[in-house]
């Protein structure tokens, strides 16, 4: 009997690796991420107000005013550093440790409890003062490079709980991590590490329902709420899937680890860090510009349908997969794959879409292409028009821009260009036209339309719902397959025909 014939990179793909190699692999797919990271321009300063200030009163042992008021007087500070909200406790108790241990802005005496001013009235202020003369502004910043090993943890946890851990694939998906675009966003075009955290536990917390483990999911799940709120979208149908003997340990594991964050952050606070643990950062306004901002909804209707509606869908998805697939819906590929569609709803329903923002769907694509043992010329084509929709170059900022930006933006066009031509090609092989490759040589065109560029693709000029539209509902369709494939198979095996072909093979065994 001949055996089917497998590529040279499969087999390595499929090839265990020792802890060693992993470590290695590890290790290079970071330096990757973080060279190109700095080489781009380093962390943005862009809503980096959402947690300085509070990583730098943690850092000094002010957690009273670490969470300091929006005042009419942080209107005189530059616009980069007037708060408008802040992050959830998690991320500035980890970068003012992180701050605290490398001691940044050492050399400048921090300002006393005085010059916060009653209620930290002038908390804001004073910190902006001090981190000027002190020079701890970009050390600060270069602090969100820790991000990034919490989203690598995530993503191995789950690989290696779905099977393809601890091989060629592990190693393989961190790299393919380190080079997509848009793992870049959360530091390049706003400087949101807490994102990258977040979906890092969210991994992490599945990985372990995976296996059973629920109070470690659940700890997990909680903490990543404490980061950012929308790992509520994952947290919510995991409860909902779980077995029925361990919801309990779930939920009580995630009320105690976010309890355990959240709660004494308030207390130290005085109540300031309340909005942020409640709402984080979103309520700090929006451009607007996606398909329910077009609708004409504003106020609290808004507010409702934006942040509330993805919660609920999100529960109801999960219910009625639980009903349909019974405790298959804990079957890795299903199960992933109804974690994906749930974080997908934060961008379905948002009033304002930035490239960051397209995080979760874009890990998540890349890890269900690592379980299934393919990289598809969709994803790459997805990953490189999400590239080219938000250009994660910053160009011209005080503290990160680089003399090289221009270049770089007509660099990643070029490589765009090749890697959609080369895509396009490979789909059209043997005559056999994927459902990408025609989208593919569209882009090609369009993409190589405007030359040269001088600051920015024109793509990204394109409106907002129009690439919420594509780039959402073309995720969304990929990464609900698996579970739309387990639907199927449970409702074929249910039929006449599907029993009488299950009895028939179970016959067959027996013999």
């Amino acid at each position: 009997m001949l055996r089917p014939q497998v590529s040279v990179a499969r087999r390595w793909l499929d090839t265990p690796l020792s802890g060693a190699a992993c470590v290695v692999g590890w290790f290079l797919a970071s330096a990757v991420f973080l060279g190109v990271v700095a080489l781009l321009g380093g962390p943005t300063l862009a809503d980096a107000r959402e947690s300085l200030y509070s990583t730098w009163a943690i850092q000094h042992g002010r957690m009273a005013c670490a969470y300091p008021p929006v005042s009419s007087l942080t209107k005189v500070l530059p616009v980069e550093f007037q708060i408008s909200a802040h992050a959830p406790p998690l991320w500035p108790l980890i970068s003012g440790a992180l701050a605290s241990l490398t001691g940044i802005g050492h050399g400048v005496a921090f300002p006393k409890q005085n010059a916060f001013g009653a209620h930290c009235g002038t908390a804001s202020m004073a910190m902006y003062v001090w981190a000027v003369s002190s020079g701890a502004v970009k050390g600060t910043l270069e602090l969100g490079y820790a991000s990034w090993f919490a989203l690598l943890g995530g993503v191995v946890a789950l690989l290696r709980a779905t099977g393809r851990g601890r091989c060629g694939w592990e190693v393989a998906g961190a790299m393919l991590l380190a080079v997509t675009p848009v793992v870049w966003f959360p530091l390049l075009e706003f400087f949101h590490p807490q994102d990258l955290l977040a979906l890092g536990l969210v991994l992490g917390g599945a990985a372990c329902a995976l296996r059973g483990r629920w109070i470690w999911a659940g700890a997990l799940l909680g903490l990543a709420v404490t980061a950012q709120q929308f790992a509520l979208l994952a947290l919510l149908p995991v409860l909902v899937v779980a077995p029925s003997r361990a919801r309990s340990r779930l939920g009580a594991a995630a009320v105690v680890a976010w309890g355990a964050v959240s709660l004494p952050v308030v207390a130290l606070t005085s109540g300031g860090a309340l909005r942020a643990v409640v709402f984080g950062t979103g309520d700090a306004g929006t451009a607007g510009g996606t398909v329910l901002w077009e609708t004409g909804l504003r106020g609290p209707a808004l507010t409702v349908c934006a942040r509330v509606v993805p919660l609920l869908a999100a529960v109801a998805l999960a219910w009625w997969v639980r009903r349909r697939l019974g405790p298959r819906a804990l079957v890795p590929a299903p199960f992933v794959s109804l974690v994906a569609l749930c974080l997908g709803f934060r961008v379905v329903f948002e009033e304002g879409l930035f490239g960051y923002k397209l995080l979760a769907l874009g890990v998540m694509l890349v890890v269900l292409a690592l379980m299934a043992g393919r990289v598809s010329g969709g994803l790459v084509v997805w990953l490189t028009v999400a590239m080219l929709a938000f250009d994660p170059v910053p160009v011209g900022l005080v503290l990160d821009g680089r003399s090289w930006g221009s270049n770089a933006v007509i660099g990643l066009k070029l490589i765009s260009i090749l890697v959609l031509s080369l895509v396009t090609i490979w789909g059209y092989r043997r005559w056999r036209i994927p459902a990408y490759a025609v989208p593919g040589l569209v882009l090609v065109v369009a993409v190589g339309a405007v030359w040269p560029p001088v600051t920015s693709t024109h793509l990204a000029t394109l409106p907002k719902w129009f690439w919420q539209t594509v780039l959402v509902g073309s995720a969304l369709v990929m990464v609900g397959g698996p579970l739309l494939a387990e639907l199927r198979a449970v409702a074929a095996s249910a039929s006449p025909a599907g029993l009488v072909a299950d009895a028939e093979r179970h016959r067959v065994l027996a013999d």
